[in-house]
């Protein structure tokens, strides 16, 4: 995430574990002796989120906050493309590199 550290340190973003309810949990209901409907447990998982705050431009108002849902697996994939950007780079840098050695060397 771009400018994660500066927006963290000055307290625009922060992340969380956010329980998510897919589906509420039911209670058994009985007419009688008869069941009308079984108890379900409650169904939920958690995700984790970046939240941002955000602001209107033209009154310098807060504005309600940005949430964005990670997970780990899509933090690695950005990390390791990251990495695989930094190693091209590199691999263009010393080709220049070589090629300004060669000119000097005229």
């Amino acid at each position: 995430m771009r400018n994660y550290q500066a927006l963290k340190a000055a307290s625009k973003v922060s992340v969380k574990k956010q329980k998510i309810v897919d589906r509420a949990a039911l209670s058994e209901v009985k007419d009688g002796d008869r069941v009308i409907q079984h108890a379900q447990a409650e169904e939920s998982h958690e995700e984790l989120q970046v939240v941002k705050k955000c602001y209107n431009s033209d009154t310098g108002e807060a504005a309600a906050d940005s949430v964005r849902s990670y997970s780990l697996s899509e933090v690695k994939r950005e990390i390791d493309r990251c990495k695989s950007d930094v190693s091209k780079i590199q691999a263009d840098q010393a080709e220049w590199e070589a090629l300004e050695t060669d000119l000097k060397a005229l």
